[in-house]
């Protein structure tokens, strides 16, 4: 698959919350989005979503654009073994999840679409809970991917608006990818969706 985006395609830089860490910000931001979007994720999969925000904002280079294509970096992660094999499967997880929940837009003109990473991502964490049976924070990243990444999608669009060409770009990849995400932002912004007829503007 191609390469994920460099870091000009991410958000700007969040500020730092008042006590000046990474973490508490993300921590406050991920709080704000569950609660805006009904969701409710364990203490562990919130922990684990703000250090793996604090890590990306502090080393962009993990997904951008010089990195290994995504695809043929989960395949090298599976032909390793033991401590080696833990760690590029939670690297290969931990990057789709980034992509799913950060950058959507990187796959707007890839041929390959936001499903295929995810299938990566739940993958990759799925094989981690297999490896390491005591540790339920893989198991639920793999389980509830779809919603992890939602929640996270939600904490970086917050405060934005879609118009003009950019709820145009947003209803054309909900209509190639489905993504719920899309689709509740669409909603929100007065289009009604119907995957099977034409769609009305409100």
């Amino acid at each position: 698959m191609p390469d994920s985006p460099s870091s000009s395609s991410s958000s700007r830089a969040p500020s730092l919350s008042i006590d000046g860490t990474l973490e508490s910000y993300f921590y406050a931001q991920i709080g704000s989005a569950q609660e805006r979007s009904g969701t409710e994720l364990p203490e562990e999969i919130e922990a684990y979503v703000v250090h793996l925000l604090a890590q990306f904002a502090t080393r962009t280079g993990l997904a951008g654009r010089r990195s290994k294509a995504l695809a043929l970096q989960y395949l090298s992660a599976r032909t390793q073994t033991g401590s080696a094999r833990s760690l590029a499967l939670r690297e290969v997880g931990d990057r789709a999840l980034f992509i799913t929940g950060v950058v959507p837009r990187s796959m707007d003109r890839s041929p390959v679409n936001l499903r295929y990473v995810q299938s990566i991502g739940q993958s990759a964490y799925h094989q981690l809970s297999e490896q390491h049976r005591r540790l339920e924070v893989f198991r639920e990243l793999a389980t509830r991917f779809e919603e992890v990444s939602e929640v996270i999608g939600d904490t970086v669009e917050s405060g934005k608006q879609e118009e003009g060409a950019g709820l145009m770009e947003l209803y054309e990849r909900w209509r190639r990818h489905g993504c719920s995400r899309d689709a509740r932002r669409l909603l929100a912004a007065g289009v009604l969706l119907d995957p099977q007829t034409s769609d009305i503007v409100q």
